[in-house]
């Protein structure tokens, strides 16, 4: 009798223990830290994902577009993001011998007058270079009111017109260096940007939600919305030609997050020493920046990635290499003020 009444005691105990655990396991979902933020999204949406290599948490809110509900499914232009696929490819024919990043840029490059021949690849991949932002003078919304204008790169290049600083000396972030980039992943490899990105990333990986594009006939896309105004119907030739490999990739949660993880923390995508390599922040004032990755510190963790701006995307796409954590966030509209809240949060979670 008194042994039944012990054992009673314990299944109830551990009941208890159990419900107060998924109790506290709900408070602290993804699913329900973004449903919060409810009343706040007349017409848009956000997604997020959160894994520790063991149990993948997940949630979505708001709107994919015209009260359609946004889900984890859904595909978004991840923006600048995209800077950290482009550094990949780059590192990844570094390991093929078919380049070093400490060459100077002249041996694939033709010359530019505002462009020293003399910076070489590592400082394009760490905007240590000193040349120009293509994109200043609001040139990279230029696509949304000309979409059919003429974005060449011989366009691009016309544009650098003065050199920022003495390559070396300082840190400015600067689209032309990925611009440039993808010049030299074509040069040496005489293939598309698209077909290096499928044949060595997005292949190897299984990204079945990953697009080396941009374009409205994407399947499941959420729609970019900007001050209640729906920006689907934009032609995207012109936002997908000047952004090539710089912020025009599209992606889901999912892979992006599966990306992030061969990268930084399973280190499958390339070799545990170029990860090192590519990890190596560079410190300016505040600004700590690798080879195609920023440091930052979110809610008291510190973690690698990107964010990522686009037409009216935001991104964020960073790793805890010491917790083996992963987080993404995913939204169709540029002017949220929600989502840097939110990565604080995510990432402040213990």
């Amino acid at each position: 009798m008194r042994l039944l009444y012990f054992t009673l005691i314990i299944s109830i105990a551990t009941v208890f223990f159990v419900v107060r655990q998924k109790s506290a396991d709900q408070r602290n979902s993804v699913q329900n830290l973004l449903a919060s933020y409810k009343d706040s999204l007349q017409d848009y949406g956000i997604v997020a994902l959160v894994d520790n290599g063991k149990r993948m948490d997940t949630g979505s809110v708001g709107f994919s577009y015209n009260k359609t509900p946004i889900n984890t499914k859904n595909r978004f232009c991840i923006g600048s993001c995209t800077k950290m696929y482009t550094a990949a490819l780059v590192l990844k024919l570094h390991e093929q011998g078919v380049l070093n990043i400490k060459d100077s840029i002249y041996h694939y490059l033709p010359h530019h007058r505002y462009i020293d021949s003399t910076i070489t690849i590592r400082q394009l991949l760490n905007h240590t270079s000193g040349v120009t932002d293509f994109s200043k003078n609001d040139f990279i919304n230029k696509p949304l009111s000309e979409p059919l204008g003429d974005y060449s790169d011989s366009v691009i290049f016309s544009l650098l017109d003065t050199v920022d600083f003495e390559k070396g000396n300082r840190h400015m972030y600067s689209n032309t260096n990925y611009f440039l980039l993808r010049k030299i992943i074509e040069t040496t490899t005489g293939k598309s940007y698209e077909t290096v990105l499928e044949e060595n990333i997005i292949k190897p990986l299984g990204l079945k939600n990953t697009f080396a594009y941009y374009s409205n006939n994407i399947e499941s896309l959420a729609h970019p919305m900007i001050d209640g105004q729906d920006l689907q119907d934009i032609s995207k030739v012109g936002i997908n030609t000047i952004s090539k490999g710089i912020g025009n990739i599209v992606s889901d949660v999912y892979d992006v997050n599966k990306f992030i993880r061969a990268l930084l923390i399973d280190k499958t995508l390339l070799q545990p020493a170029t990860v090192v390599l590519m990890s190596d922040f560079y410190q300016y004032k505040k600004d700590k920046v690798g080879l195609g990755l920023f440091e930052e510190n979110y809610g008291g963790s510190t973690v690698c990635g990107h964010t990522g701006r686009q037409l009216s995307y935001i991104s964020f796409a960073f790793a805890d290499t010491k917790t083996g954590q992963s987080f993404v966030i995913l939204t169709n509209n540029a002017n949220d003020a929600h989502a840097d809240r939110i990565i604080e949060q995510l990432c402040g979670r213990k």
